[in-house]
């Protein structure tokens, strides 16, 4: 499953102790109370967990039993410890305070790296990379927050071919075009928007939190995808500040985001023509449809469209100094229907159901992948949903003997 050393000696015990540090705070247990239930003292604890003295083999299985988890996941997620832990960013938050929020932050980190491994593992069994695409990297400087995020998010749609109009399945497009691995997942810290990490092994990794509204959501994974292109070999954790200080990076990849889901050309240029339509009688409806076409929110596209000169400044304000509320309002437009964000990316679970088809993980590891508790049966369904249409009439998979990642020839070469 892994080209990585998973013996326990083989290890780094620096790595080894930071895994085991954060499966501890994942747990809600202080050094002192994980000691006392492991029957060692706490400079134990702190020792294993520094990496000043190697774990034996009975006190890891101790400590992943009380942590709920398992040795071989703390192993292959320690075996390579040149590359950067999931649980810096969890050292890199400032705006999360007391134990409670700390304990729910590193849950929330856990589940994001597992998931993120998983994936890996999931590519390593079938011989199925994910392709990556050569994303560049951006300058940060070189004019004001809102230029550099104008011409950042420009070229992007540029490159990416999707012109100045509103973005589809953004999800699809960012895995399959700039090798993303993105989960929308509820996270447990409720100010939580979302993560970002990179790491040469696994790639831009992204998580969003999917209780949050569907248009943060597209917002929050647009903010992260700058991250990846700009500094992209630092994490990041997406709190919202709720009218804070926002650090520089900050406020670039808020900026970014308005460019890259709502170019001003397109957007410009669709409401005229409803400006025309309605012979200058634009109302709150017709904005409404338009964030809905854009998949925003109402308070995005009006500040947009305040900042693009088509509303006056602070129109947005005075609607609601009159007493307009989105959520009312909603209720009396009609919405075409939209596809809902994926939970889980689509080839994830493909991979994961290929993998159980051929017999390389168990049903209860499928179960855990795919996210869903113990129902094995539901997992067998998802199985079947995913993969039926490609199976002969004796149950096998479909063989298409071809590489699907393999450059077609071109005309003329």
């Amino acid at each position: 499953m892994s080209e990585h050393p998973t013996s326990l000696d083989e290890i780094d015990p620096v790595a080894i102790g930071s895994r085991l540090a954060l499966a501890r705070k994942a747990r809600g247990l202080t050094q002192a109370a994980a000691a006392s239930l492991l029957g060692v003292a706490r400079t134990t604890v702190t020792a294993i967990e520094t990496g000043s003295r190697r774990p034996k083999p009975a006190e890891l299985v101790r400590m992943v039993e009380l942590y709920e988890q398992s040795v071989g996941n703390i192993l292959r997620a320690a075996a390579v410890p040149s590359l950067p832990s999931f649980g810096v960013l969890l050292r890199s938050s400032h705006d999360i305070e007391g134990d409670e929020g700390n304990t729910k932050l590193a849950a929330d980190i856990q589940r994001f790296e597992q998931l993120c491994h998983w994936y890996g593992e999931l590519e390593q069994m079938l011989g199925t990379p994910l392709p990556r695409r050569s994303a560049p990297t951006y300058a940060s400087d070189g004019g004001s927050t809102d230029q550099i995020a104008e011409s950042i998010a420009s070229n992007e749609r540029n490159r990416l071919g999707l012109g100045d109009g509103p973005i589809g399945d953004l999800y699809a497009i960012l895995e399959a075009d700039a090798g993303l691995r993105v989960f929308a997942i509820p996270l447990a810290t409720p100010q939580l928007a979302g993560l970002f990490q990179f790491r040469s092994d696994l790639g831009g990794c992204v998580a969003i939190n999917s209780t949050h509204p569907e248009a943060r959501r597209r917002w929050t994974l647009a903010h992260e995808y700058c991250h990846f292109l700009v500094d992209r070999n630092r994490g990041e954790i997406n709190i919202l500040r709720g009218g804070r200080k926002v650090a520089a990076q900050e406020r670039l990849a808020d900026a970014f985001a308005k460019h890259f889901l709502i170019p001003a050309t397109g957007l410009g240029r669709r409401f005229d023509d409803i400006r025309r339509a309605t012979e200058g009688r634009v109302s709150p409806a017709d904005v409404l449809q338009l964030a809905h076409t854009y998949r925003v929110s109402f308070e995005s596209l009006m500040r947009r469209l305040e900042e693009l000169g088509r509303l006056p400044r602070g129109a947005y304000k005075d609607l609601l100094d009159r007493g307009f509320r989105t959520s009312d309002a909603k209720r009396h437009v009609s919405f075409s229907s939209a596809d809902p964000d994926p939970v889980l990316p689509r080839r994830y679970e493909l991979l994961a159901a290929y993998a159980f088809d051929r017999d390389l993980i168990t049903e209860g590891q499928l179960t855990e992948r795919l996210g869903l508790g113990d129902d094995r049966v539901a997992a067998r369904a998802r199985v079947e949903e995913l993969i039926h249409e490609q199976r002969l009439e004796d149950g096998r998979l479909l063989d298409y003997g071809v590489n699907l990642n393999q450059p077609l020839q071109l005309a003329g070469d």
